[in-house]
């Protein structure tokens, strides 16, 4: 069926505008009514529009919501056209009004749309309320007549009386006591004998609910024994069934029987049930089983939704049908064979630093200052070669001060050899020794203000030429150089995967600046020394390069993998949650 043509909200300019039609007779009436029983259930309607191909059946919205006018239209088109209930706000405000718009079936046998403009406050049992009420509403424009009105009535209001209550067994008792009491009135006599049960059905049996005018019955009671026989017979039929005195109507949720209905007369044999007071009955049950069924499920704990789910995919594997469902059952068991089937190559993935086999530091022999540099990282040195030259200039003032103090112990010392005193020989003696001392100590940090290459290689850190005149500290590594002997391969291994490498293994890298080829290396040592890098503390790892080594330069970073062995797919996807867990639960115990 094609979806109708949209209500315009403004009329396009230079276009005639049509006058409405009168709309059809009883309409407004049928609206009206609806909203006062809405607002009976407690849902405040402000207005509500109808749109349909017949323009008796069209209703716009009124003036004070013209601003709800666009979206009313985009939403008659959307339902119209088969899609979802459609829900918009008036504004951002939050206590806005709400236009709810949903599909409807009208009398002319075409597809409309019916929109309501909800009050505050809103929430899903207003909506749920609302679209309930929807089926009153389409009885009433299809059905029209003082009894059929009145039927609808009472179907609505027993709707509002079911979805007042607390939780789906008091909600279950209402309604079938309000069924029960209608069921009576609809039969034109006086029926006190007339009794309703409410069956579950679990595993293919019936399970008693609840019972009109009766909170419990009595476990194997005749009455209980006799409407659960006639259970039996409905479920077993998969349709309604009238056996003398009784009736059942069976409730189907995806090709199954969920709930059967049961209703029976204490009267001599022969007599049935009226047919008015059954069609209240299947009204009745068509409207409210689903909500109270699923009302009843999010009841359940947690464990027993599990089960039933679990219950309900065995059955769709288990039953005639339901393709795709052992389709897709086959296609993850075969997946799950696989995983626990094939085994793969287990590997133990770790960040990678190149380093120079060698490796020699050049660090500050005193504190003092940077007063030129040569070389900067990455550059080529040769042994001997000068890196760089810390200032000397206090060092010479100190230098000149220590010889003028050896100069004036000196000339102590002569004095007193020509006064021939011992005593004064020796302590000038003393003096002269230790200012010889000091100047040879002066004289032997001049001779280490230059700073030279120990050995041949690369420069691999030590960037001062941006700090020329910055002070240094005694010990303050300066440069450092990686001799070009040889290259090693170092990984941080996490301590999570620490046991299971060991010296030996063989693994395969690819660097960071050379993704697209892989070079493979062979474990060396396993060392005990710990740190931490990136939030994860890790072991240092030191290989070799199993072949030619590729071009390389210290300091290259990568990705290693270490192979450690083989497992199945699933043990290695799931050893890191294995792990954790069982880590949590020896914490806990």
């Amino acid at each position: 069926m094609s979806a109708l043509p949209a209500p315009n909200a403004d009329a396009s300019k230079g276009r005639e505008v049509q006058p409405a039609a009168l709309p059809a007779p009883g309409l407004n009436e049928a609206i009206e009514s609806w909203r006062a029983r809405l607002a009976g259930a407690g849902v405040a309607c402000r207005a509500v529009a109808l749109h349909g191909s017949d323009p008796q059946f069209q209703l716009s919205l009124p003036e004070t919501l013209s601003e709800l006018a666009p979206r009313w239209a985009e939403l008659c088109t959307q339902v119209q056209a088969g899609g979802p209930l459609g829900l918009v706000r008036a504004d951002e405000r939050p206590g806005s009004d709400l236009l709810v718009v949903s599909a409807i079936q009208l009398p002319d046998g075409e597809l409309g749309a019916v929109g309501a403009v909800l009050a505050p406050p809103h929430n899903d049992r207003v909506v749920q309320l609302l679209l309930l009420s929807l089926g009153w509403l389409q009885l009433a424009l299809a059905l029209p007549g003082l009894r059929i009105s009145q039927r609808a009535t009472r179907l609505l209001e027993l709707m509002g009386h079911v979805g007042a209550q607390s939780d789906a067994r008091a909600a279950a008792q209402e309604w079938l006591n309000r069924s029960a009491a209608w069921a009576r009135e609809e039969a034109g006599e006086p029926q006190p004998d007339l009794g309703l049960m409410l069956f579950e059905v679990r595993a293919g049996r019936p399970s008693w609910w609840v019972s009109a005018d009766s909170a419990w019955t009595e476990k194997a009671s005749p009455a209980l024994e006799a409407a659960a026989e006639i259970a039996v017979q409905a479920i077993a039929e998969q349709q309604e069934v009238r056996p003398e005195g009784g009736w059942a109507m069976p409730v189907h949720d995806d090709g199954r029987v969920v709930a059967v209905l049961v209703a029976r007369l204490q009267r001599p044999a022969g007599t049935a049930l009226p047919e008015p007071a059954l069609d209240v009955l299947r009204a009745s049950l068509g409207l409210v089983e689903p909500l109270l069924r699923h009302w009843r499920e999010a009841d359940r704990p947690l464990w027993r939704l599990a089960l039933g789910r679990l219950g309900a995919a065995r059955r769709r594997l288990s039953e005639p049908g339901h393709l795709a469902w052992k389709l897709g059952f086959a296609s993850a068991v075969a997946g799950l064979l696989v995983l626990l089937a094939v085994p793969v190559t287990d590997r133990v993935t770790a960040n990678t630093v190149i380093e120079g086999r060698q490796r020699q530091l050049v660090t500050a022999p005193f504190d003092g200052f940077v007063q030129q540099v040569l070389v900067r990282p990455g550059a080529e040195v040769k042994r001997g070669q000068l890196l760089a030259r810390l200032d000397d200039r206090e060092l010479k003032l100190e230098q000149a001060r220590h010889r003028g103090e050896r100069e004036q112990a000196a000339g102590h010392l002569r004095q007193a050899m020509s006064d021939r005193e011992a005593s004064a020989v020796a302590l000038a003696l003393a003096e002269v020794q230790q200012a010889e001392a000091q100047l040879s100590l002066v004289e032997a940090k001049l001779a280490r203000t230059d700073l030279v290459a120990p050995a041949d290689g690369l420069l691999v850190s030590g960037d001062w030429v941006q700090q020329i005149g910055g002070p240094v500290e005694t010990g303050k590594e300066m440069f450092e150089i990686a001799s070009g002997q040889g290259y090693r391969v170092v990984l941080q291994v996490p301590d999570r995967d620490i046991a299971r490498v060991h010296a030996g293994q063989t693994g395969t890298l690819r660097l960071t600046g050379q993704p697209h080829e892989a070079h493979e290396f062979r474990v060396e040592t396993v060392t005990a020394v710990a740190s931490v890098q990136d939030s994860v503390n890790g072991f240092r790892v030191e290989a070799g390069w199993v072949g030619q080594a590729p071009p390389l330069s210290p300091g290259m970073q990568g990705i290693g993998k270490i192979e450690v062995g083989r497992a199945n797919l699933l043990t290695i996807w799931t050893r890191s949650s294995v792990n954790w867990l069982r880590l949590k639960l020896w914490s806990w115990w």
